[in-house]
């Protein structure tokens, strides 16, 4: 089964993407509403996900089924589909928006300006490879990958973390803690990186999941660092800056005095992010397959097509209208299938383990 994955991937592939599309346009859109207390907002929406991810993963250890045939045998197929309708336009916004700030990142910090189309198609291209190839062969890639991306990440913060004055983030929720709940929902949007676990749920190997937290705490520690790092360095101007990690790799660059190293880790951790989008692309395909009750033996051209034509958004609306407008519309369907729905797995799991009864196989431990 080329989706199975154990559990030592799986942790690996969410740490790195918990912390492949945070870094980019985030902060400063929480910085604009919250000021220096909007590394509040970002810890307070993490320990909901830990919450949430506690639930999911209880789900998965009692779990032998697709999530398909779990949401059909407890919310009827009509309810099951329209929650991978939701999940399907989760993943097409949230890989709108990776794109679009990889797209900044390489104008701003690499000074490199080329067409969207030209950026966007390779990037899809190599998200129908994984497609192709299964989830184990991305889990593989996170394998390969994370100690160099986690190397260039504690390169880019660590200086400019020493330099922080932190008491710049004083008085500590000076705004309100209602303010900051509020703002935590509202962006509540780029948070729950777990959710792709859902759509490889069937092939997870049954080892211990202890892996999964600890790699989930880390991945949140490093993002809130960050973010308290950013609004603590550029105070009031905080909001006006659009990519927060290019601009910590510059600020280390200018007070360290030996030369533009940061292009080289920068450009390292920019893996994550495109691992991040190929994670969601491989969901969205999935969603596709699962809606229409077929399973493709190669990657479906249409479906693809479909995917890489929503894409292309960008060229006809901004995504800054995107998030304000559209994203905000559905920022309640959303939170049901980010927030909601991971609560009641361990009971929909356990309902439809009843409706379809099966041996459970053992995929080997972690």
């Amino acid at each position: 089964m080329k989706n199975r994955v154990t559990m030592a991937q799986l942790s690996l592939l969410l740490m790195l993407v918990m912390m492949g599309g945070k870094f980019l346009s985030l902060p400063a859109l929480l910085a604009a509403e919250l000021g220096h207390d909007s590394w509040l907002a970002v810890a307070m929406t993490f320990l909901w996900d830990g919450v949430c991810l506690a639930f999911l993963m209880a789900a998965v250890r009692k779990n032998s089924l697709p999530i398909d045939k779990v949401l059909y045998g407890t919310l009827t197929p009509v309810g099951g589909r329209a929650v991978l309708a939701v999940f399907l336009v989760l993943f097409l916004c949230r890989i709108i928006v990776l794109l679009d700030s990889c797209y900044k990142t390489f104008a701003v910090t690499f000074d490199v300006n080329t067409s969207w189309i030209l950026f966007v198609l390779p990037v899809m291209a190599v998200a129908a490879f994984a497609v192709h190839r299964g989830f184990n062969s991305v889990a593989r890639t996170a394998q390969l990958l994370f100690a160099p991306i986690v190397l260039s990440i504690i390169a880019i913060l660590l200086y400019p973390a020493t330099q922080t004055q932190f008491r710049a983030l004083a008085p500590v929720a000076e705004v309100g803690w209602k303010n900051i709940a509020e703002q935590a929902f509202l962006k509540s949007f780029w948070f729950s990186d777990f959710v792709f676990i859902y759509f490889v749920m069937d092939g997870i190997g049954k080892g211990r999941s202890a892996p999964v937290f600890i790699s989930f705490s880390v991945g949140a520690a490093i993002t809130v660092l960050m973010n308290a790092v950013f609004v603590a360095l550029f105070g009031s101007l905080a909001q006006h800056v659009d990519i927060a990690m290019s601009k910590i790799g510059l600020f280390a660059v200018s007070v360290s005095g030996v030369g533009r190293w940061d292009w080289l880790t920068f450009t390292v951790w920019l893996t994550s992010v495109i691992l991040k989008i190929v994670v969601f692309t491989f969901c969205a395909y999935t969603c596709v397959e699962k809606i229409c009750g077929k399973t493709f033996s190669k990657v479906n051209p249409f479906v693809m097509a479909g995917i890489t034509a929503a894409t292309l958004l960008p060229m006809f609306l901004s995504v800054t209208q995107l998030l304000d407008t559209f994203v905000r519309w559905c920022l309640v369907p959303f939170a049901v299938v980010q927030y909601v729905l991971p609560l009641f797995m361990p009971l929909l799991v356990r309902a439809a383990n009843k409706k379809y009864p099966q041996p459970k196989e053992q995929y080997g431990k972690s």
